[in-house]
């Protein structure tokens, strides 16, 4: 069979020309080439596998080191510090206590035994206690 005759296309003639030119001039690579590449290429993940590693290492002694050297918060305590510190020469009294010196806490208006009795403390301070 004969083959139809292709109209005569400039531009593929060129293309034809090119693939045979490129054809004649390659050559493979040289071997002592491909195994530096490969030589650069085993250096490059080597590196980056060690950094990777120093990065993980230090990450997780510093975790550790801030986890482990973490003090215990301060416990608070059971009551609330009175907004006034007594001063060295006071001595605290519970609630409901009496004394029975000239400085001793004055009732303003209650009878003794009254649960919401407002009462002067020697410091100056006025306290009442609640019902």
């Amino acid at each position: 069979m004969l083959e139809p005759q292709e109209p005569q296309d400039p531009l593929r003639e060129l293309f034809r020309q090119a693939a045979a030119s490129g054809q004649s001039r390659a050559r493979a690579v040289p071997v002592a080439r491909i195994a530096e590449r490969a030589r650069r290429t085993h250096r490059r993940r080597v590196a980056v596998a060690a950094g990777a590693a120093c990065l993980l290492f230090a990450g997780g002694g510093l975790t550790a080191a801030a986890l482990l050297s973490d003090a215990p918060a301060p416990v608070a305590p059971a009551t609330s510090p009175s907004p006034h510190a007594p001063s060295p020469g006071e001595t605290t009294r519970p609630p409901g206590s009496s004394t029975t010196s000239s400085t001793s806490p004055t009732s303003e208006g209650t009878t003794p035994g009254d649960p919401s009795a407002t009462t002067t403390q020697p410091s100056g301070q006025v306290t009442t206690t609640p019902p």
